[in-house]
């Protein structure tokens, strides 16, 4: 598959996961309210949180090793799976059973089955083979998520337990589908010593992600309760639109910038950094139109009680999407050698997020602060990284505030002419700021020869 297709095609079905996403969290706002959805959250984000902390370094290094189609991993998976994944999942089931604990249970067991479908998604996008991977990670199991919620809210059967199960058998979909793509995939005859030192450079990188994906949520749940820890995953909302867009291209072109970089074609991986950065901005400006543009809306619609923080939520958008314009650094600096650089820049950020907490403990949203200071820091070291990199100001100022000056526009006579919770006016826009930023991508000449060659066909 064309690189440039397969990233667009997984923008489109990463849109389509972000929508079955939403429609997931607002049945559960609406049908069992916020506090339950942060009950819900909490535990989400304990597994999900556990995963990067513990296993998540060994994705990327299929990512890193197996972009090259004849060399193979297997001796080192099952060293790597029989002395520490599967004796940390026997420790926590066991002790989670003596505490008598069945969410502790059910969480161990469904992290399990997580790594091992996510460390088969990662072998699928690392051999090229980004359309039966794209489905089964970022579509079907949700939409058999959806489906099960739907029916257990219908048949009100909804209950803390029942949730968890549901959000654990999207897992086990996405295995279920891998299955018979497996025997179409290319093996690879050269088993390659893995270097302990990288898997190391990319679990703390991972480590460092989980802290601050997941640590405000479950910081704020037991500071402030459940409800804020709601609406802190409300927030999450942002950085999940922002891993729907970032995550599916940067898992296609992970492998390709790995390739690049081994063979010296320093210019190819810069073009493909910018085309990242362009077909990016197009979906990223877009979502930044509805929730910078309308944050009244988009609250009501999970839940009335929530358009009170509107405030905090516009900063939050802000600050999280406007970072998340320079594209892929982390994924191109750790396919490059770079990996100390993105650790070094995460932890630096962390550490101010973690400032900014103890200065703003004592107010009700203390997490959501730290959470914007973090990635405004984070993503000026990523700019100055990538920068120097490329030994140039690879994303040019000019550009970017073009790309983003629509959404300001819009924010202000939204806010002006008090069009605030007007669908109409929303939908416009949004379709307005599409497809200025569609139009300013067609420049990029990659996206332009990709397109010729297409329609030529």
């Amino acid at each position: 598959m064309n690189i440039v297709f397969a990233m667009i095609l997984s923008v489109g079905i990463k849109a389509i996961s972000a929508i079955v996403e939403i429609a997931i969290q607002m049945l559960i706002t609406n049908g069992v309210g916020v506090r339950e959805f942060g009950e819900y959250t909490f535990f989400v984000s304990l597994i999900e949180g556990a995963y990067f902390i513990l296993f998540s370094g060994s994705i990327k290094l299929n990512t890193f090793y197996l972009s090259t189609p004849s060399i193979n991993l297997s001796k080192f998976k099952k060293k790597y799976r029989l002395y520490f994944v599967t004796p940390i999942i026997v420790a926590i089931v066991t002790i989670y059973a003596l505490m008598k604990n069945p969410y502790g249970i059910l969480a161990g067991i469904i992290l399990y089955i997580y790594y091992f479908a996510f460390d088969t998604s990662s072998v699928f996008f690392s051999r090229g083979k980004q359309l039966p991977a794209l489905v089964g990670e970022y579509l079907l199991g949700r939409i058999v998520l959806l489906i099960g919620m739907l029916a257990v809210m219908k048949l009100n059967m909804a209950s803390g337990m029942i949730l968890l199960m549901l959000y654990g058998l999207q897992f086990i979909t996405m295995l279920l589908w891998f299955t018979p793509y497996k025997k179409k995939l290319q093996l690879g005859r050269d088993e390659v010593d893995v270097s302990l030192k990288k898997l190391m450079e990319y679990q703390i990188s991972d480590v460092a992600n989980s802290l601050i994906s997941y640590s405000p949520t479950i910081l704020q749940y037991f500071v402030g309760g459940a409800f804020t820890a709601g609406f802190t995953g409300i927030i999450s909302i942002v950085k999940r639109f922002i891993n729907f867009i970032s995550g599916p291209t940067t898992k296609v072109f992970l492998p390709e910038f790995s390739r690049l970089y081994k063979t010296g074609q320093q210019e190819k991986l810069e073009q493909s950094y910018l085309m990242i950065v362009r077909i990016q901005m197009v979906f990223i400006g877009t979502i930044g139109c509805v929730l910078i543009g309308f944050p009244n809306l988009i609250l009501k619609m999970f839940s009335p009680d929530l358009i009170q923080y509107s405030s905090v939520f516009t900063i939050a958008a802000c600050s999280l999407l406007l970072v998340a314009g320079i594209g892929p650094v982390t994924g191109i600096l750790q396919m490059t050698g770079g990996e100390r650089i993105c650790n070094r820049n995460q932890w630096i950020s962390i550490g101010a997020m973690i400032t900014v907490w103890f200065f703003f403990r004592k107010e009700s949203l203390f997490a959501v602060y730290g959470l914007c200071i973090q990635a405004i820091i984070e993503g000026g070291m990523k700019y100055y990284s990538v920068c120097k990199r490329f030994k140039k100001n690879i994303v040019p100022v000019k550009n970017y505030v073009l790309l983003w000056l629509p959404v300001g526009v819009i924010r202000i006579v939204v806010d002006v002419i008090g069009w605030q919770y007007s669908f109409v006016v929303l939908i416009l826009s949004t379709c307005a700021v599409l497809v200025w930023n569609a139009t300013f991508a067609m420049q990029d000449p990659m996206i332009k020869k990709a397109i010729i060659e297409k329609m030529k066909k």
